[in-house]
């Protein structure tokens, strides 16, 4: 073999190893970004619960959310502009009877963000309607905190009670503590 032809072989391997680099780190650098979005929400994360419960204000992580059964289901949502997503979460008349000891004394239950915004409802209202979650995840993807550029890692979807209810306002983002009254 040449010199030349030696130098030529050497840069087209250079070339190619290059090339295999920079499209692996691009890979994996996209891969991770990708992965990362699967770490949200924080698992220990958690959120109040306090009022009328049994045993006093407590606390309830990602962790224990995300291991509960779930629910799955497109809503729509309206409000200033109006969509269809698909949400996934847990179903409060679940949270409300298997994991959080409710006082029969409630009648109410307040949702209320981390931006102050609230929304109370009556109690019996949720607890009779299967529909109304406590989501993490929006068309697959896990909600992230406002922090993190998102809408918080719970939003309390409702859905709409007929095709010109506007329930965007029902509907809470960034859900930090739900108080029973």
């Amino acid at each position: 073999m040449s010199e030349k032809s030696i130098q030529v072989t050497r840069l087209v391997l250079v070339i190619i190893f290059s090339v295999v680099i920079l499209t692996g780190t691009g890979v994996g650098i996209w891969v991770g970004v990708r992965n990362n979005s699967s770490s949200y929400p924080n698992p220990t994360w958690s959120f109040k619960v306090s009022g009328n419960i049994v045993g006093g204000e407590i606390n309830i992580t990602m962790q224990t959310m995300l291991s509960l059964p779930f629910y799955e289901q497109v809503y729509t949502i309206k409000a200033k502009t109006n969509y269809d997503a698909l949400f996934k979460g847990v179903q409060l008349s679940y949270l409300f009877t298997e994991v959080i000891d409710v006082d029969p004394s409630a009648k109410n239950v307040t949702f209320s963000a981390w931006d102050g915004y609230s929304w109370t409802f009556n109690l019996s209202e949720v607890l009779n309607n299967d529909t109304y979650i406590l989501a993490y995840m929006k068309e697959g993807q896990y909600l992230t905190s406002y922090l993190e550029g998102g809408n918080g890692y719970l939003w309390l979807i409702v859905p709409a009670k007929n095709p010109t209810d506007f329930n965007g306002q029902r509907c809470v983002k960034s859900v930090t503590e739900i108080i029973f009254a």
